[in-house]
């Protein structure tokens, strides 16, 4: 990588960074592009050469993030079995990815309440995710049967976020154990376990 490239990836992700900081400190809504800029140590301009709008920016981290995502429920889809102490142990790798990812997550919450660009991305993103699975789809009698399986799947995982999003973003953990025990013999039923 040259210089100039580095350094044009080290400004990129500067702004990114700060974007994030932003968007937790003061709202997604209340931070504009010039306040992105400044924070990172830019002009608008040099911003704009980046991005032309929060939600671009919020997308770029989720494209980044993706890889880590479809990951995850690669090794769901590849477990063994899918009874609840299985289940068990999946969430907590799940668990890992939003502490590690907090602040992507936390800002993409955030944007998906105020942009549809952002919501129909993640929502392609859960799709695309529920359509890859394979043995979900094992011993499925029509297309019917597949589709109710997808359209279950991406209602676990839009559950999970949220329950996630309470645990470990906003804090509230009085009740993790419960949280997790109950979505585990969900995840467990939608695989037939």
């Amino acid at each position: 990588m040259t210089d100039r490239t580095s350094k044009s990836v080290a400004t990129r992700q500067r702004f990114i960074d700060e974007a994030l900081r932003l968007f937790k400190e003061k709202g997604y809504e209340q931070t504009s592009m010039a306040q992105i800029a400044s924070a990172a140590g830019g002009s608008r301009a040099n911003l704009y050469l980046y991005f032309n709008s929060k939600p671009q920016i919020i997308m770029s981290r989720m494209q980044e993030i993706e890889a880590e995502v479809v990951e995850l429920y690669a090794i769901l889809d590849q477990m063994p079995d899918h009874a609840p102490d299985s289940m068990r142990g999946w969430l907590e790798k799940a668990r890992q990815m939003w502490v590690r990812s907090a602040p992507e997550f936390e800002a993409i919450n955030r944007a998906m309440g105020t942009e549809p660009k952002v919501l129909d991305e993640w929502l392609a993103l859960l799709r695309r995710i529920a359509l890859a699975q394979t043995s979900l789809y094992v011993g499925c009698q029509g297309e019917d049967e597949r589709e109710d399986r997808e359209v279950h799947m991406a209602t676990l995982m839009t559950s999970l976020e949220r329950n996630f999003y309470f645990l470990y973003i906003r804090g509230h953990q009085e009740r993790e154990d419960r949280v997790l025990a109950s979505l585990a013999r969900q995840w467990a039923h939608l695989f037939g376990e």
